[in-house]
């Protein structure tokens, strides 16, 4: 089946027609259009050309002057106002780039270009996957959040529509992407998540306009997710109206493996003792703390999640511990916190190798006294819970690198449950496959199209990176795709970039540790293997060949390697490759 690169030709790069400055604070997301030359005033007044409601901002905080180069002026806030982390004096002019950040308060000011109205293209699918990774690792570094959306639409509407009516929504650096038939995903860069609810909700309104009607699913990054898969499965799961995917009655096991992982956990439930479960980013960790909880003595009281790395220190303590009223702005009431409203019940702790130092020294506190102390409170209320934790990290390395405490870490870790990586365990693919496909299959109310032997072939000779949340996310786009009653590997890649997907035959350690060749497979499922790399200079021309074939982009070459991408800079920096530019 045909998918269109693009719906829209844009063959020129847009150049700049002027400036607008863009406004961000908590609940503003805000932008103005700036002249070729003045001067504009910026504070609390009402007279200021560019207002701010912003407690922290004076009446006149600051003066922005427009000409041959961008300045922005203090004057004299008491608050100061900070360009490159720096507060300036009062009076005091600098320079600033159009792109660099202006701190006025809790208010982040940019001056950006403007650009003229350009075409906006429909990328395939294979497209943003390679986008998202590029973001995650960018917003690991920054801290920026962003947003993914999930569209399906449920009234005919050709995809050149949709992205007609969509284009003049959408900013320059979103991605509007064909997911599968009446199945789209946008890509809201550099959104905080109560912005981007806003967006979807006018996406809404702009689709209505044609009488189209459509079906959201939003995910945001940090908070529902810090990887592609897990961003694109949380949207998948929201826009089909599910807020947590079920998971089977029974456990999965075709792996010997994995049998003897289900017979620890068994016997872990039916004690007391800390469960501490690791493995990569989308082996099921969370599926199988469900499991330990479900069959412990504790499995008529609650199990509740906390993902340590979707929020903030403060926040994560507050939704740990709970808070008073007026224990800082915005408590308006008093909050049980997870702690207390899982008496007798399950604390699944998610990525507790994200939790930041002064954190852990309280759930510390909390696992030995099993007392627990709102935020701004001063009594302690004793809790009955048991705590299963999991991580993707090595939390021995993060005790000797002095990110994770040891006490902590020997608290938790009563006993361990190493989950493998999917990668490791082939035989669980296929009948994992064909229970994703029947998931998906049921609501459209159509048989379950079966598994060609080509596309089993595929499935268990790929690396699988994403691990089974990524196998899922797969199978939903397969079963969209095929419209027999068998899926094919065209089912599995529409788009030209198989290249991407050169998977590995066995799994032995990766190219970090091993100069190991992956398996090609071909359209028809064929698989040929290439000799094992004998030296530097062919680990080298390995490396070149695969970023020619990602076209550069080094998030995408790195997971066909099978390493990480900060190892594939490693490598570029040792064999003296130039790294792309973007």
């Amino acid at each position: 089946m045909p998918v269109p690169a693009t719906v829209l030709e844009n063959d020129g790069e847009p150049r700049a027609i002027g400036h607008h400055l863009l406004v961000m604070g908590a609940e503003v997301f805000a932008t103005h259009p700036l002249p070729p030359r003045g001067v504009l005033t910026i504070g609390r007044a009402e007279d200021a050309n560019v207002r701010l409601d912003d407690l922290l901002a004076s009446r006149h905080h600051a003066r922005l002057h427009i000409g041959e180069t961008l300045e922005i002026e203090d004057l004299g806030s008491a608050n100061k106002t900070r360009v490159r982390d720096v507060a300036l004096a009062p009076g005091e002019r600098v320079v600033i780039a159009p792109g660099e950040a202006v701190a006025i308060g809790s208010t982040i000011l940019m001056v950006q270009q403007r650009l003229p109205a350009r075409v906006r293209v429909l990328r395939p699918h294979g497209y943003m996957e390679a986008r998202l990774e590029e973001e995650c690792a960018r917003s690991e570094a920054t801290r920026d959040p962003f947003a993914l959306v999930r569209l399906h639409v449920t009234s005919a509407l050709q995809p050149a529509r949709l992205t007609e009516l969509l284009a003049p929504m959408l900013r320059v650096p979103d991605m509007l992407a064909l997911y599968g038939p009446d199945e789209y995903e946008i890509l809201l860069a550099s959104t905080h998540p109560d912005v981007a609810k806003t967006m979807v909700d006018d996406l809404g309104a702009a689709l209505a306009t044609a009488g189209a009607t459509a079906r959201t699913g939003l995910a945001t990054y940090p908070r529902d997710g810090r990887t592609p898969e897990a961003l694109l499965a949380c949207a998948s799961r929201r826009v089909r109206g599910i807020e947590h995917e079920g998971s089977p009655t029974g456990p999965i096991v075709y792996d010997a493996v994995m049998e003897r992982v289900h017979q620890l956990a068994e016997r872990a439930a039916a004690g007391t003792i800390n469960v501490l479960i690791v493995g990569e980013t989308g082996v099921g960790k969370e599926v199988l703390a469900e499991r330990v909880h479900r069959q412990s003595p504790r499995a008529a009281k609650p199990f509740v999640c906390l993902n340590c790395a979707s929020l903030s220190e403060h926040l994560l303590e507050s939704e740990l511990f709970g808070h008073e009223r007026g224990a800082f702005t915005g408590a308006s009431e008093a909050k049980p916190g997870l702690l207390e409203t899982a008496p007798g019940g399950t604390v699944f702790l998610d990525e507790i190798g994200e939790m930041p130092l002064q954190l852990q020294a309280k759930v510390l506190r909390v696992i030995e006294t099993r007392f627990v102390t709102r935020v701004g409170g001063l009594k302690p209320k004793a809790i009955d819970v048991r705590f299963v934790a999991a991580t993707n990290r090595n939390l021995e390395e993060e005790v000797a690198a002095g990110r994770f405490r040891r006490d902590l870490y020997f608290r938790l870790n009563g006993m361990t449950l190493h989950i493998p990586p999917l990668r490791a365990r082939r035989g669980e693919i296929a009948p994992l496959a064909a229970i994703f496909i029947r998931q998906f299959a049921e609501p459209l109310g159509r048989p379950a199209p079966e598994l060609s032997p080509e596309a089993r072939l595929i499935l268990e000779a790929y690396i699988w990176p994403g691990n089974v949340r990524e196998l899922r996310n797969m199978m939903e786009r397969a079963v969209l795709l095929c419209t027999e009653d068998e899926i094919l590997p065209e089912h599995l890649l529409l788009e030209s970039m198989s290249a991407a997907m050169t998977p590995a035959a066995d799994p032995t350690p990766p190219l970090a540790t091993r100069p190991a060749e992956p398996m090609n497979f071909a359209r028809d499922g064929s698989t040929a293997s290439a000799a094992p790399l004998g030296s530097a200079a062919d680990e080298r021309e390995r490396i070149l060949r695969v970023l020619a074939e990602c076209a550069g982009n080094q998030s995408r070459a790195a997971k066909i390697l099978g390493i990480s991408r900060s190892t594939l800079v490693l490598r570029l920096d040792e064999y003296q490759i130039p790294r792309p530019r973007k």
